[in-house]
């Protein structure tokens, strides 16, 4: 699995929108910054996510433990995969807004 964050955490940065892109893998783990803007560390709760289409679809968030770190998913994830026709290893590049606590899909690249 590859995540990349865009942008830092930290002074500078855009406080609506948050870049980031993620290999197409079995689930989508959420990058620090945007489990912090969601608030996802107080409450699990729900995001949108938008697909490259403009459809959106609400999925519930959970926690996994994986090699001794917690980390933030979204359920269904593989769902998302299928309906789109997402394939593994696919680069995903998506902006998370901030005020609409929406995952949006804004490019898939090859690998």
């Amino acid at each position: 699995m590859t995540m990349n964050a865009s942008k830092r955490s930290g002074d500078g940065m855009d406080a609506e929108f948050f870049n980031f892109r993620h290999k197409g893998d079995y689930r989508l783990c959420l990058p620090v910054e945007v489990v912090k803007r969601a608030g996802l560390s107080n409450k699990l709760q729900p995001l949108s996510v938008q697909n490259i289409t403009g459809d959106v679809e609400v999925y519930e968030t959970k926690t996994e433990l994986n090699d001794g770190r917690l980390h933030y998913v979204i359920d269904g994830w593989q769902k998302f995969m299928s309906d789109n026709e997402l394939e593994f290893g696919h680069m995903l590049h998506f902006t998370y807004v901030t005020s609409q606590k929406k995952i949006v899909l804004n490019d898939v690249t090859s690998m």
